[in-house]
């Protein structure tokens, strides 16, 4: 089998979007275990390694050595990769690959991995969740927060969620709104935000409660020491993101030079909590990126099967965009003006 052209967008330096530029190259044939993927599609993440990307979907076109060709050959699927994942083609190992559920769209499909592996692994292998219990989740018309709320869903918690934008509002109201256990508010402004989650709760919550059994954060700053007030005796913050902390458009290194201090100065005076309160208070602090468990194959298999096992519906793509159009893409990202995952569509 011969080397496979495909395009890949790769960054030379992190900074601006400006330095992010498609390439081409030759992909191997893939070696034994491995799987050649087409791709249909790819979402978006920050731009944190030469060749960034994580999670996507396509379609087999190469089965490499020791794998079953009828198994796998020409079938639709998804999978995550550890970076190199925007481009058109990607061998990839059969374990970090599944196979798209009937009726699933393929940009469904890629919009599913990494947002619910994350909400996954916060909620059920971090925060313990156990049926019934009151969470608080930021960022809920995101791709983790929306993914979150599915899970939530299953399991009957008394959710309050948040979202940046009023216009958010309108899409958690739509898939939510007719549901008792779910209630939405906007984060800020921040000075009243313990005041108006614990209301949002009473809404809720026959037994009338005002604390949450666990906290998924990924905005920290100023609703960092609020979201951790706000948890019960035993309850648990589990941090996955620091949105607040990173620019909200794409930055120059130098000419945007007052805007970088500015975020400087909010990661110094940043909140933070004493080890020994912890112990006092009874609470739990915890924090993880999923990228260090992808190279643990075996217990990312694990966590990949019993997300599945959840049967949850499809995740919500709010917003598609051609390969080349990868810097527009992520402006819009950087924005906080979308909602749902962003999708780059892969046409060949």
């Amino acid at each position: 089998m011969s080397f496979q052209l495909r395009k890949i967008w790769t960054v030379d330096k992190t900074g601006t979007l400006d330095n992010l530029r498609i390439v081409e190259d030759g992909l191997p044939p893939p070696p034994p275990g491995f799987l050649r993927i087409k791709y249909s599609g790819f979402i978006l993440q920050h731009l944190r390694a030469h060749t960034p990307g994580l999670e996507f979907s396509g379609v087999v076109e190469y089965v490499g050595e020791g794998l079953r060709k009828e198994e796998w050959l020409e079938k639709r699927v998804y999978g995550v990769t550890y970076f190199g994942g925007y481009a058109t083609y990607i061998n990839l190992k059969s374990s970090y690959v599944r196979k798209t559920p009937d009726g699933w769209t393929d940009q469904q499909a890629c919009a599913y991995v990494v947002q619910g592996l994350t909400a996954f692994y916060a909620l059920e292998e971090l925060g313990r969740l156990k049926p019934n219990q009151t969470v608080l989740v930021h960022s809920a018309a995101g791709g983790c927060g929306l993914s979150a709320l599915s899970i939530l869903n299953k399991k009957s918690a008394k959710v309050v969620g948040t979202v940046g934008a009023s216009f958010k509002l309108d899409l958690l109201n739509e898939k939510y709104g007719e549901s008792s256990n779910f209630s939405f508010i906007l984060r800020d402004p921040s000075k009243n935000f313990e005041a108006r989650a614990k209301k949002a709760l009473l809404q809720i919550t026959s037994e009338k409660e005002e604390l949450f059994d666990i906290v998924l954060d990924s905005v920290m700053g100023d609703w960092f020491l609020p979201n951790y007030n706000l948890l019960k005796k035993e309850g648990r913050l589990v941090l996955y993101g620091s949105a607040s902390l990173a620019p909200n458009s794409n930055l120059h290194p130098i000419w945007n030079a007052f805007q970088w201090l500015g975020l400087g100065w909010k990661y110094i005076w940043r909140p933070k909590i004493d080890p020994l309160k912890l112990m006092t208070d009874n609470k739990a602090l915890l924090g993880f990126n999923l990228i260090h468990i992808y190279e643990h194959e075996e217990r990312l298999g694990q966590i990949f099967d019993s997300l599945h096992n959840l049967q949850l519906e499809p995740p919500y793509v709010g917003h598609e965009f051609d390969f080349g159009r990868a810097v527009e893409a992520l402006t819009l990202m950087h924005s906080g003006k979308s909602v749902g995952k962003i999708v780059l569509n892969v046409k060949h």
